[in-house]
């Protein structure tokens, strides 16, 4: 009988051992989906915001129903671009949270690439417009740089995680970065504060429902 009762227990063992590791790598996996999600959703809004306070500008605008100031209009899309930077930096450390090796410093290093390419663009616009560029050419390359750069952050990310929804999302950037630019302004402004944000928020809205996943299988 003890025989017996030893066999039971190195036999539950292993299960036990192997619902464990299944109910980690979900919580971990809950825990990345809510992470990438709440970066995909402060840009969304960051971009709604911005991108629309610049279209409702009072000079350069083109928003029908209300004007406002441009410069407050600027600062606001300064704001929320900062914001969104910030976000992102932090929701890509906190994805690496309790997760040890290659996987968190991946984490750690896909979150600052945020930050860093971004401050990079800011630097890099900045210049051209030191240059004496056309103010109606910057008006469609600097929006466009930006988005093109998150375009191929998506990219980046969808190849690091294995993940084809996060890699979709990146071609969806760079297709809008480029039908924007063809539509010239204002009206790019309008594309960017409504085709890229919708794309990011049904993205969100399913990994939170748990029905796609950020990263793919390894």
């Amino acid at each position: 009988m003890e025989h017996d009762s030893m066999d039971d227990e190195q036999q539950a063992d292993p299960a036990a051992m192997l619902a464990l590791m299944q109910d980690q790598r979900r919580r971990t996996a809950h825990w990345v989906n809510r992470n990438y999600a709440v970066m995909l959703i402060t840009w969304a809004a960051a971009w709604i915001v911005g991108f629309g306070a610049i279209w409702s500008a009072a000079d350069g605008g083109g928003n029908p129903w209300f004007r406002i100031p441009t410069t407050p209009a600027w600062i606001v899309f300064g704001t929320v671009l900062i914001a969104g930077i910030v976000v992102s930096a932090v929701a890509g450390i906190r994805s690496g949270v309790g997760v040890r090796g290659p996987s968190r410093l991946a984490g750690a290093m896909y979150g600052w690439a945020w930050s860093l390419s971004m401050f990079g663009a800011g630097l890099l616009i900045g210049a051209v417009q030191r240059t004496g560029a056309d103010a109606a050419v910057m008006a469609v390359l600097s929006p466009a740089i930006f988005v093109l750069l998150v375009g191929v952050l998506y990219l980046a990310g969808g190849a690091l995680w294995r993940s084809p929804v996060q890699y979709a999302l990146g071609i969806v950037m760079i297709a809008t970065a480029i039908v924007a630019s063809y539509a010239g302004t204002p009206t790019n402004y309008l594309v960017y504060a409504t085709v890229g944000p919708l794309a990011m928020l049904i993205v969100a809205t399913l990994m939170l429902r748990g029905v796609i996943p950020a990263e793919g299988s390894r």
